[in-house]
């Protein structure tokens, strides 16, 4: 396991220290390319599209963010929180949400490589999307979570504090808080691939599955030892009970 990076306690300062900002209104339809997605809190060794990202940097539709083996970046927008780990790349979209409750589009921070803690406000304005399949609090409760890129089509995904709930094409699965999990997406088309129909609990007629859950250990997750830090360092020690009182902030 890789030591944990110094960028997290800077990381926690700043989301202790510096009140959470709403994300901008995206009421406008000629706003949505040029609305501020968020800004760099921390950067180490993190390239921002083709130049350096810098500390306070503000981020937008479309912007790239890749991380060296050795180095870390942690952004803010809106109540959201992300910090990425080392050799990890994520890219920022503004999306029209497809929830009428939801009026507000959607920002998401789709992982490609690498692993990535994040903390996820109870509005669900920003999610995580891996291979696709989208990722955000299956409660209305803030969300710690962390996941890391396996392959292709599967990562690996642990619930921290809440709930989390994976959402791929129709099919969906909740993650309970405190678990690990090894995801695998089914996204071929052939209704005959033996793996798209697995299940660990009866389905309706005709329903097919796209997402296999594989229970692991907490310690399989490459970034457990970054996000341990995280929570661990927004934990008051005056907690009765370990990791029952993490805020995130």
């Amino acid at each position: 396991m890789r030591p944990q990076s110094r960028l997290i306690p800077a990381f926690l300062v700043v989301s202790l220290l510096f009140p959470s900002r709403p994300a901008l209104s995206a009421d406008s339809p000629d706003a949505a390319e040029v609305e501020t997605l968020g800004i760099v809190v921390t950067s180490r060794e993190a390239m921002l599209d083709n130049g350096i990202a810098s500390d306070g940097a503000t981020l937008y539709n479309g912007d790239r963010l890749v991380t060296a083996p050795t180095g870390g970046l942690s952004l803010r927008s809106g109540d959201a929180l992300l910090y990425m780990s080392g050799s990890t790349q994520v890219t920022l979209h503004r999306t029209p949400s497809h929830n009428p409750v939801i009026k507000k589009s959607l920002i998401r921070a789709d992982v490609t490589s690498g692993s990535i803690s994040f903390s996820l406000a109870p509005d669900q304005y920003f999610l995580v999307s891996a291979h696709g399949a989208l990722i955000g609090p299956a409660a209305p409760i803030p969300t710690l979570g962390e996941i890391s890129i396996l392959d292709l089509r599967s990562f690996e995904i642990r619930a921290r504090r809440g709930p989390l709930k994976i959402v791929y094409r129709d099919d969906s699965e909740i993650i309970p808080e405190g678990k690990s999990y090894r995801v695998e997406l089914d996204d071929s088309l052939d209704t005959h691939n033996p793996t798209s129909i697995k299940t660990k609990s009866p389905r309706p007629a005709g329903r097919r599955r796209f997402i296999l859950l594989f229970l692991i250990g907490a310690a399989a997750i490459a970034a457990t030892g970054a996000a341990a830090g995280y929570v661990h360092s927004v934990e008051s020690p005056d907690c009765p009970q370990p990791n029952q009182c993490s805020r995130p902030n």
